[in-house]
């Protein structure tokens, strides 16, 4: 009954969040305000009145158009509301659904708490996607704020990170958080400076350093390098694609399209791969693995400190 209750809550709120979310994508790149003015039709500038506003609703009712002038709209509205709505129900499902043990107090109140944050979490991967996707960039607005986000509610509640991020006390939480933000930036920052020492030429942007810094504050440091080279694969992927569509559009004669590759896109979605399924993961594959990456360090700290002492 209680699931019964809250799955259709949930996705409810993740669709008020995602029309939320379409406001940010559209004005934080022009650093326009995102609670004013209400929102209003690109055509006519007319003000959407509140009961043509309603997520997914409207959309379908309206058939994506204006009322005032039949202008119609981006089919990315509607998209973007039903992905986030999708995003918080899937959220919801595998922290509470997939281990019915937690549904009494307080491990119920955690699970919610986690819900929320994860939840966040994917607000903010959702809304720098888009606009990195149409712009290149991701503004400071949505990352340094997800920073805060991450950093506050993690003091606050130090044992919502994953294993093995969580911790037991409020400067543990805050520790963990500013040691995934350090860790998330340095790494994607490392990358960006051999790119240019290499090809002479940026290899990552300065959001992508903010946006894993973001990630790592909500998720702790394993989880950095990870998104990086799932973001990597996933990038590569799509890549491959577009490269082929460009040798396809010149050897036609047609006018070849940007080869440029938005990297923020592919972080954003390895991130939610990996905070979605790491229940999973971390158990069967990724402690062992974390244990050998350690035990080869600590070798190769110590034969590095042997040298340095010998020499």
């Amino acid at each position: 009954m209680f699931h019964a209750i809250m799955l259709p809550l949930v996705f409810v709120i993740g669709a008020l969040v995602g029309s939320f979310a379409n406001v940010c994508i559209y004005r934080l790149p022009w650093e326009k305000s995102v609670i004013w003015p209400p929102s209003c039709c690109p055509g006519c500038l007319g003000w959407i009145r509140a009961s043509d506003n309603v997520p997914i609703l409207s959309a379908l009712w309206l058939k994506r158009t204006c009322r005032s002038c039949g202008i119609p709209y981006s089919g990315r509205y509607l998209a973007v509301e039903i992905l986030v709505a999708v995003l918080f129900t899937g959220i919801y499902v595998i922290e509470l659904m997939a281990e019915p043990q937690f549904m009494r107090e307080p491990e119920l109140m955690e699970r919610l708490a986690r819900v929320a944050y994860h939840a966040s979490l994917a607000t903010f991967l959702v809304v720098a996607t888009f606009i990195d996707y149409d712009y290149e960039i991701i503004p400071d607005s949505v990352t340094v704020t997800g920073m805060v986000v991450g950093l506050s509610v993690g003091t606050m509640i130090p044992g919502i990170r994953p294993v093995p991020a969580g911790a037991e006390t409020a400067i543990g939480g805050l520790g963990v958080g500013l040691l995934g933000l350090i860790v998330g930036a340095g790494v994607i920052y490392a990358v960006r400076v051999l790119g240019w020492v290499l090809f002479r030429k940026e290899a990552m942007g300065l959001g992508d350093v903010t946006l894993v810094a973001m990630i790592g504050s909500f998720l702790g440091w394993h989880v950095t390098p990870l998104t990086l080279f799932l973001g990597a694969i996933l990038g590569l992927v799509h890549g491959l694609i577009r490269l082929a569509t460009i040798l396809r559009e010149r050897l036609t004669g047609q006018s070849p399209r940007s080869s440029a590759i938005p990297f923020g896109p592919y972080l954003s979605l390895a991130a939610l791969i990996l905070m979605l399924g790491w229940r999973w993961l971390w158990p069967e594959w990724l402690a062992e693995l974390f244990e050998v990456y350690s035990e080869v360090a600590r070798f190769l700290l110590g034969a590095l400190l042997g040298r340095i002492v010998g020499g």
